[in-house]
């Protein structure tokens, strides 16, 4: 087979139909989101567009109506405790220095899922009671890249291509231009407790494990002092998987990039997230020039679209039959979610003693 045929013969690179759960017919599903900031709020509406019948939204704050908050479903039930009713699938989407003790809460409840938002906690120290809880397997941590269908196609097609011999990851955005309307320095990610661009990005940490192995030990450097935050502005990760995997992210670069490349013993995968592409490159002995083929996925950059297939897939897990298969993706286990805090912390610390340091969790 030729690099070329290689797409062709992707069973992911096939039409995917957008995620709904309308062909279920099997009762009304249900899910209740605790914390309705703008992620929390994003989860009510893609949780609506995605057919589930019954939604609750539990805000942090007491004294939310709905008249002050176009951006949440007007179907949405407000509650201030936890409903009577049955849960499907709980989504926790508070400050991260909140979130082991409100999915303790949530387990107490025996929801047939719940999807935590990343990061699982400030430090993988203090995600043990998750782990150890007699239903941790019921958590999933929200990984969205996972859910890029470009991402599907480069796990499929990277076994393909030969030994890996290294790996770029990069993950660059300006940090003010996230949340316009609001004062960057105020917000959570300025925090050096539980913000910084490991925790922020923690999901481009995520997936290059899921493709290449998580690493025991790594060397890193972290920057600050560009936008005047506690938190670190900037991380230069490298460990070996056994391969040499290079990781640079960073919250201090106007123009955003989004991306891995993979160099292989026979050519070179690329997975280009901002323009939604794949593509394969090789060496072309006959012209001495570099050969390329590429795809394009333009569903992945809707944002909607790509939290409505996480939750089907892990509300699919728990049993609810119906609606678009989403096979061709997995979730990301509280188990793995640790792993990427985990990396974060081997990070800093490896930062502050100038040299490797064991990834522990």
């Amino acid at each position: 087979m030729t690099f070329t045929s290689y797409f062709d013969a992707s069973s992911a690179a096939g039409s995917l139909a957008l995620p709904r759960l309308e062909a279920a017919g099997t009762g009304k599903t249900t899910a209740l989101v605790r914390g309705t900031g703008s992620i929390g709020a994003r989860h009510l509406r893609v949780l609506k567009q995605l057919g589930v019948e019954k939604l609750y939204a539990w805000p942090v704050r007491p004294g939310t109506s709905l008249a002050d908050r176009p951006d949440l479903p007007a179907s949405a039930e407000l509650v201030d405790a936890w409903p009577d009713a049955p849960l499907d699938l709980v989504v926790i989407a508070t400050d991260t220095r909140r979130h082991v003790e409100d999915t303790l809460e949530a387990l107490g409840r025996a929801p047939g899922a719940v999807l935590l938002e990343k990061p699982v906690a400030p430090a993988a120290a203090d995600a043990r009671t998750l782990l150890e809880h007699a239903r941790a397997e019921t958590i999933s941590v929200s990984a969205p890249l996972r859910f890029h269908q470009g991402f599907a196609v480069a796990a499929e097609l990277l076994p393909r291509l030969g030994r890996i011999t290294s790996a770029q990851v990069v993950s660059q955005s300006w940090l003010p231009s996230w949340r316009p309307n609001r004062d960057f320095r105020a917000s959570y990610s300025a925090r050096k407790e539980d913000g910084g661009v490991l925790r922020d990005l923690v999901h481009d940490i995520d997936y290059p494990t899921m493709l290449l192995g998580a690493p025991t030990e790594l060397r890193s450097v972290l920057g600050s002092g560009i936008l005047g935050i506690e938190a670190e502005e900037s991380a230069d990760i490298l460990w070996d998987s056994p391969a040499a995997v290079h990781l640079r992210l960073d919250y201090v670069t106007p123009v955003k990039t989004r991306s891995i490349r993979v160099a292989t013993e026979e050519g070179a995968l690329v997975w280009d997230v901002v323009r939604n592409r794949v593509a394969l490159e090789w060496p072309d002995t006959e012209t001495a020039s570099v050969g390329s083929v590429e795809a394009f996925f333009g569903d992945d950059a809707d944002v909607d679209t790509i939290l409505a297939r996480q939750s089907l897939s892990i509300l699919q897990r728990t049993g609810i039959d119906g609606g678009t298969t989403m096979e061709r993706f997995r979730p990301a286990s509280l188990e793995e979610g640790v792993a990427s805090v985990a990396i974060c912390d081997a990070a800093r610390t490896s930062s502050a003693s100038g040299g490797t340091e064991k990834v522990v969790w």
